[in-house]
């Protein structure tokens, strides 16, 4: 009798065991991504060209000539020029050069209005309505479409700026960014200007 019990109890913990395991498994596919992971970002060598793109996103755009990717976890995709010192060991500054460039691009899955919309409606409001614009905000188009251009001035130790580009469309946010700091300062703003003309963005 009490074998018997065992192997209820046994069985039991089986069926839990596998149904939580299955749930774990599947939890992520239930939910929607909230941010673009890089592996969805997909690199093709096309002679001299390194072309990036992600086919969810819609999004593809070529890295600049002689630079590498890196996996900085700073944005969903990441790429500097070969020379790239940082400016300190901290990983939240991993960006910020002492020397040589910096570009990251992430795209956020967010529709407007929604739990999730933190970047969709606030951006928008400011493409929309170019009265409202502060000082350090501009309205600029990537690839004929319009985009909200930020630029922070920050640092003190290593002065320099951080340039934000925003394209809110189609429940997402595209977000191209890079750090303009250290001793290659207006060389980087030329590549972030010339990367900006290669991206291409599917409309729906």
């Amino acid at each position: 009798m009490e074998k018997k019990y065992i192997y209820i109890i046994m069985a039991l913990l089986i069926i839990a065991l596998s149904t939580f395991t299955f749930w774990m498994m599947n939890k992520d596919k239930q939910e929607p991504l909230v941010i673009a992971p890089s592996y969805s970002f997909v690199v093709s060598e096309l002679g001299d060209v390194s072309l990036v793109e992600n086919e969810e996103a819609g999004l593809k755009f070529v890295i600049p000539q002689g630079w590498e990717v890196t996996n900085d976890l700073l944005a969903s995709f990441s790429m500097r020029t070969k020379d790239f010192i940082p400016f300190n060991d901290n990983l939240s500054s991993a960006s910020v050069p002492k020397k040589g460039c910096w570009i990251g691009a992430t795209v956020r899955y967010e529709k407007e209005g929604s739990d999730n919309d933190y970047y969709f409606s606030s951006n928008k409001y400011y493409i929309d309505n170019p009265d409202y614009l502060m000082e350090n905000q501009e309205i600029i188009e990537v690839d004929n479409i319009k985009a909200l251009k930020e630029n922070l001035i920050v640092g003190e130790e290593n002065p320099g700026r951080i340039e934000h580009i925003w394209i809110p469309i189609d429940d997402k946010v595209y977000l191209f960014e890079s750090d303009l700091f250290g001793e290659d300062q207006e060389e980087c703003k030329t590549h972030f200007d010339n990367f900006l003309n290669t991206i291409s963005i599917k409309k729906q």
